[in-house]
Parts: structure tokens; C-alpha cells; sequence
């Protein structure tokens, strides 16, 4: 009885023929000799891309948790800042409710604007495998200049008599 000759099918790889391309060949090609394979060209370059961009998503959610506490303390504190207007009926003040109005009504809705617009930048870059964790510390700034806008407003908008 003969027996089955192997396939030379080169697609078809067994156990023990060498196939062009296997990792021992790469690794006796590359010089390796101890049967390791070195990751060279786009296969290790993702390798260190790939830990920079575990880092860059686990700062940028970090951050926006952070923006979005700083979101409701600047929102909570620029309609806080109508309490500046109960002083408007001691004699010698004077008021003007309009503006002081329009930055308590307007405030909040630019925070809540700063904010969202963040989040929907942030995810643009992360899906463009951009950094994003800059975009958040410009929207963390950003909060803060729109509650010292508010409050400098308010407090132009109150005048205290003597």
C-alpha cells in the first residue's frame, strides 16, 4: 500500500513544512536564532501607539468627569450671583435688573454650551485617533472665564450706594 503523499498546497501549511513567511522564518531571516520573533515595521509601531491611546482616553474621560463637576459649580454659581440684586431695595443702590438678568439667564446656557461642545470635540478626536485631553483642559478654561465674565457683569450691573 503507498502512502498519501503531502499536500503541496502552499496555502495549506501542517505542522512540519516550512511555510515562506511562518514566524520561524521571520525569525531566522531577522537573526533572532532563539526562535523569538521581532516585531519590526507597522506591527510594532501600533504596539506604542496603542498604549499612548489607552493613556490619551483614560485622561481625556478623567477630565471631562472633572469639567462636568466644574460645569455644575460654575452654573450653580453664576445663578447664585442673583442674590447680588436683593440689595437693590436698600436705599442709595441702584440696579439695573436687565443686564443683571441677562447674565443670570444667559450664563448658564454657556456653560451648558461649553460643555457639550467639549464632549463632541473630545469624541471627534478620539475617533480620529487625535489627542483630546488638551481640547478638555481648553474647555476647563473656558468655564472659567465664562463664570468671571458673569460675575463681573453682575457686579457692574449693582451699585452700591453710601
Amino acid at each position: 500500500m503507498a502512502v498519501p503523499a503531502a499536500s503541496q498546497d502552499p496555502d495549506v501549511s501542517s505542522g512540519s513544512v516550512g511555510v515562506a513567511g511562518s514566524d520561524g522564518a521571520v525569525a531566522s531571516r531577522v537573526g533572532a536564532g532563539s526562535g523569538a520573533v521581532v516585531a519590526v515595521g507597522r506591527e510594532a509601531r501600533l504596539a506604542a501607539r496603542t498604549h499612548r491611546r489607552v493613556a490619551d482616553v483614560v485622561a481625556t474621560v478623567l477630565l471631562l468627569v472633572l469639567l462636568a463637576v466644574e460645569s455644575v459649580a460654575v452654573g450653580g454659581g453664576i445663578v447664585f450671583l442673583s442674590m447680588a440684586f436683593h440689595s437693590c431695595a436698600a436705599p442709595g443702590n441702584t440696579c439695573d435688573a436687565g443686564l443683571g438678568g441677562g447674565v443670570v439667564t444667559v450664563g448658564p446656557v454657556l456653560v451648558v454650551l461649553v460643555l457639550v461642545g467639549t464632549v463632541v470635540g473630545c469624541v471627534v478626536r478620539l475617533v480620529r485617533r487625535r489627542l483630546a485631553w488638551p481640547l478638555v483642559l481648553v474647555g476647563i478654561a473656558a468655564q472659567v472665564v465664562v463664570f468671571f465674565a458673569a460675575l463681573l457683569l453682575v457686579d457692574s450691573a449693582v451699585q452700591h450706594g453710601f
